[in-house]
Order: C-alpha cells, then sequence, then structure tokens
C-alpha cells in the first residue's frame, strides 16, 4: 500500500521551495484578493522570484471562492491527496491548479458579483487543459497585474461573461472523458 503524499494548501508538494500559487485574501473586508504566482527555487535570489498576477475585487472573490473551492478540491480527489480551504493570509496552491485559477482571477478582476458568478460557471464548464493553454496564451500576453485589459486578457473576459447574456446558471456536468484520453500529472512538468 503507497503512502500519501505530503501536500501543504491546494497540493503543493512537500519540496524546500516549491513553484507555487498564493491567493492572499487579506483581513480588510473590503480589500482586494490577490493571486502571486511564487517561482521557487527556479527564480531564488532573482528579482522575479515571485510576480503578483491579478487583483480580484473583495465582491467578485465572495461570488467564486467556494465554487473554485470545491473546484480544486475536485481536482486534488482525483490524484487522491488532501482537499482545502482558503482563510485569510496567504493560501498556497500547486502551479497546475494555480493557473487554472489564475484564468479565471483574469476574467473577473474587474468585474461585478453577477459578471463573477457567470464566469465561474462557465470557467468550470472548461477542461484543465483548455484552461492552462489559455493561461499561457494570456501570459505570453502580458499577464502582469498591471497590464493593460487588452489582447488575451480582454479577450477571455468577453468570452467567460459575455455581458448581457444569461444569468448565471448551476454548474455544468463536465465533459466525459474518453478512455484514449489521459490528464497529465500535477506535479510532472509539461
Amino acid at each position: 500500500m503507497s503512502e500519501k503524499a505530503i501536500t501543504h494548501g491546494f497540493g503543493v508538494p512537500n519540496d524546500p521551495l516549491p513553484h507555487q500559487f498564493l491567493v492572499k485574501i487579506p483581513t480588510g473586508r473590503t480589500d482586494p484578493v490577490e493571486v502571486w504566482e511564487d517561482f521557487g527555487a527556479a527564480a531564488l535570489g532573482t528579482s522575479a522570484q515571485k510576480l503578483c498576477r491579478v487583483a480580484i475585487p473583495r465582491d467578485a472573490w465572495r461570488q467564486v471562492s467556494e465554487g473554485v473551492k470545491g473546484h480544486l478540491n475536485r481536482r486534488l480527489k482525483e490524484k487522491d491527496l488532501k482537499s482545502s480551504r482558503f482563510a485569510t493570509g496567504e493560501n498556497r496552491i500547486e502551479r497546475i491548479l494555480g493557473r487554472e485559477l489564475c484564468v479565471l482571477a483574469w476574467t473577473i478582476e474587474d468585474a461585478t458579483s453577477d459578471e463573477a458568478a457567470i464566469a465561474f460557471t462557465r470557467w468550470s464548464s472548461h477542461r484543465p487543459e483548455e484552461l492552462w493553454w489559455l493561461f499561457q496564451q494570456i501570459d505570453k500576453d502580458g499577464g502582469e497585474w498591471d497590464s493593460p485589459k487588452s489582447g488575451w486578457r480582454a479577450a477571455i473576459r468577453h468570452a467567460l461573461i459575455r455581458e448581457g447574456d444569461e444569468v448565471a446558471a448551476a454548474t455544468r456536468r463536465p465533459r466525459p472523458q474518453s478512455t484514449a484520453e489521459k490528464t497529465p500529472d500535477l506535479f510532472k512538468d509539461l
């Protein structure tokens, strides 16, 4: 019988300096929630060791946080890893799961709580590999927190919110996977 892997937060491996994402939830009830990428040992000693990816309005975060927690915990359960929850302070998220979350965070960075609910519903219907691809496109186009809301960042907001469309509905069932498709391992390089 194999032992469960030791992880911290949402699936972060028990390594000294792992590549991870941090969701910083401040104590102030109206302060924005920030998503940071910590490159860990790969960037040790450089000015780019930690990078703020996005700041999310608190109302938008409140609207999606329970759904995001459920999404991340389902993905962890698939790999037989322990679940977690969000709390005030720094919340650690495994790097691949962090990329998925970052796509939603970029979508709702200027959203109202109603728009955030719509974005979450549409975001949660995508496969992980689709979200990874979107993360790479947005990052290549300028995924820093202060980059202009143009290019891929504007496109993902339009695609997942489509202002004026229907109101948020229940989360759609995930697409069935064929037996030929396999989701890559969370802890292997892509």
